[in-house]
């Protein structure tokens, strides 16, 4: 992994500019993490390869708008770093937020090129009402976890813990998708949690943790491996919660050619190694 997560000094002073450019561009989020770029390894090599000639060798070049659930923004930005150094000419800009508000956002539409929601459900909803440019491709998947603050003073062991009334309890708002498989993952479980706040996305559920401001958490596994001042105590009740991230471009994108080639090159090696590098399954 280190070929394609190292970054040369030069490298990192060049496309200091690009990372500022798009960190203007989320006000989706209040918290957004943001990873430094990456060089480019033998596996990018493969992935410039079947991004160009997915537009049959044609330079790409403008703006690239992505929306992306909030649980793949830190990853999301690295891997549109890795794009830009393959396509010079094109500016990503990745915008994270919950999934249900960035598929209200494109329903009323607001313009986008590509969409990454937490679950395939809202792909099918976008489809059916405005539609999509050619087939979904699936890039990642999840799975949910318990989380704790790193001292976890409140003694958290299960999730069966959720319930105990004395704790400050933090889940995703039900229509999210984080928010929607823990609660469906509790039910079969046996377990009603007392939640005493419901985020509108994981990354806000993610800061509340880690500031203490809550005892526990739902959140995804990928949050809990790269997050600062969490831990996880994993799914102690059966199978873990699983979701599943599937890319693609919308009807009327702004820059087609360059969203189907960002959705070929996250469909690459490279991008997959990326992805399982910041806690997420292979596709």
């Amino acid at each position: 992994m280190g070929g394609i997560r190292a970054a040369t000094h030069d490298r990192e002073v060049a496309h200091r500019g690009a990372w500022t450019r798009r960190c203007a561009a989320l006000t989706l989020l209040a918290v957004a993490p943001l990873a430094a770029g990456c060089a480019v390894s033998e596996g990018d090599a493969d992935a410039a390869d079947r991004s160009s000639a997915s537009v049959s060798g044609a330079m790409l070049e403008g703006n690239l708008h992505v929306l992306v659930a909030a649980s793949l923004l830190p990853v999301a930005e690295v891997l549109a770093g890795d794009f830009e150094l393959l396509h010079p000419g094109v500016d990503v800009r990745i915008a994270g937020a919950g999934s249900s508000a960035l598929r209200e956002q494109v329903l009323a539409g607001s313009p986008a090129d590509v969409f990454i929601p937490a679950d395939p459900s809202h792909l099918r909803t976008v489809r059916q009402e405005i539609g999509l440019s050619g087939e979904p491709v699936v890039v990642a998947r999840n799975s949910l976890v318990l989380a704790v603050p790193a001292d976890n003073d409140a003694g958290v062991a299960a999730l069966a813990d959720l319930t105990r009334p004395e704790l400050l309890i933090g889940l995703c708002a039900a229509e999210v998708p984080c928010g929607a498989h823990a609660r469906a993952g509790l039910s079969r479980a046996g377990i009603e949690p007392v939640p005493d706040t419901d985020e509108p996305n994981v990354r806000a559920l993610v800061t509340k943790l880690a500031a203490g401001e809550l005892d526990a958490a739902v959140v995804y596994s990928s949050d809990a491996r790269t997050a600062a001042g969490i831990e996880s105590l994993g799914w102690d009740a059966g199978s873990a919660p699983e979701t599943t991230y599937e890319a693609a471009v919308l009807v009327g994108a702004p820059n087609t050619q360059a969203a189907e080639a960002f959705v070929d090159f996250l469909d690459s090696a490279a991008a997959r190694d990326t992805f399982v590098s910041h806690g997420f399954g292979a596709p």
